[in-house]
């Protein structure tokens, strides 16, 4: 028996150190990739952003160009992301930066307290950040690339310092939550149906439509939702391996960057479905634009859309994403940055 157990922990332990030789010679080549020329810019680390550590990564080709401040969606850095938005480090120096409930930031010596997670104070940072950047990178202003939740940061950010924003373009937009949820509810509850999926349905019965009062019945619909979404399993497979391949991420990233989404106190579930047109605001003094996946399951377009119809800036523009949803800027980066820049290039140019 003994002599067994010795040659199945030998294979074990064969398998697991070729894994890690195969995971450390894929991050050597995604490094390669990463690689940029004289003239760009490479760099990341802590800043101290509303006294607290925030880990902030700036990547482009030029320094010449301008910069774009990616805001991530809920529970998710966008840094192990990296390589899917190199096309976009051509046309911006791109800034990522993990908030306060993620990534390196959640997990630094000194990164504040749960109590501290509220919009007001992701706002704060964010403005707080774009001026540290217009010091580090001399530049005026910074265009604004929100996903999902941080579309909330961005259109917050754009009414309190519009003189810092050269234009906001929301994806994956939030805007009614309420009823958001409750159409996705539905929505959901009617395609497990149609598909015959008789655990999912039985799952969405027993969990009953919302509102929901704790964080926790939210979640289970967004995991339903990922159940039957189009997206979600190629979603699934991109984060896992980008994560995994990440050059310097330790064991302890890794984890953490899986657990990020669990990390969602109820006082800011309660912030997020309590989300509307008039908490977003509809009065801007930068161009306001919305690229929106057509068949996003998550983000209702018809709200989107409809809460683009009620704002007044300088400029703006609804473009529905045919063909695509949720996860777009991620599945699809180059797509999204064809039909981002030449939105940026012409509706900016009108503010």
């Amino acid at each position: 028996m003994t002599s067994i157990l010795l040659a199945v922990a030998g294979v074990l332990a064969v398998a697991i150190v070729a894994s890690l030789g195969f995971v450390a010679l894929r991050r050597r080549a995604v490094a390669r990739t990463l690689a940029l020329p004289p003239a760009g810019i490479n760099e990341q680390g802590y800043m101290r952003i509303g006294g607290v550590d925030q880990w902030v990564q700036i990547r482009g080709t030029d320094r010449s160009n301008p910069v774009l401040l990616w805001l991530h969606p809920h529970g998710a850095s966008m840094i192990p992301l990296t390589p899917l938005h190199l096309a976009w480090e051509q046309h911006f120096t791109v800034v990522h930066w993990d908030r306060r409930t993620v990534g390196r930031t959640r997990r630094a010596p000194h990164h504040g307290t749960e109590a501290d997670w509220t919009f007001d104070r992701f706002i704060t940072d964010g403005i707080e950040l774009v001026e540290h950047l217009q010091k580090r990178l001399g530049v005026d202003q910074v265009t604004l690339a929100a996903h999902s939740q941080g579309t909330v940061v961005g259109l917050g950010m754009a009414r309190r310092r519009p003189d810092l924003i050269r234009a906001y373009v929301g994806m994956g937009q939030m805007a009614d939550m309420a009823r958001n949820t409750s159409i996705v509810y539905e929505r959901v509850l009617a395609a497990t149906r149609a598909a015959g999926q008789r655990s999912v349905t039985g799952k969405l019965v027993r969990l009953g439509p919302p509102p929901y009062s704790d964080r926790m019945g939210w979640m289970r619909l967004l995991q339903y939702t990922m159940e039957v979404d189009a997206e979600a399993k190629a979603w699934r497979n991109v984060s896992i391996i980008r994560t995994l391949l990440t050059p310097g991420y330790s064991v302890r990233d890794i984890l953490g960057w899986f657990s990020d989404i669990m990390a969602f106190p109820q006082h800011l579930y309660e912030e997020t479905v309590a989300v509307t047109p008039h908490t977003l605001g509809t009065t801007f003094e930068v161009p306001i634009l919305v690229l929106q996946g057509a068949d996003d399951g998550f983000a209702i377009p018809d709200l989107a859309r409809q809460y683009v119809d009620s704002i007044e800036a300088p400029a703006k523009a609804y473009v529905a994403q045919e063909g695509l949803g949720h996860l777009a800027p991620f599945l699809f980066p180059d797509r999204i940055l064809s039909e981002f820049t030449a939105l940026v290039n012409r509706e900016g140019s009108r503010g």
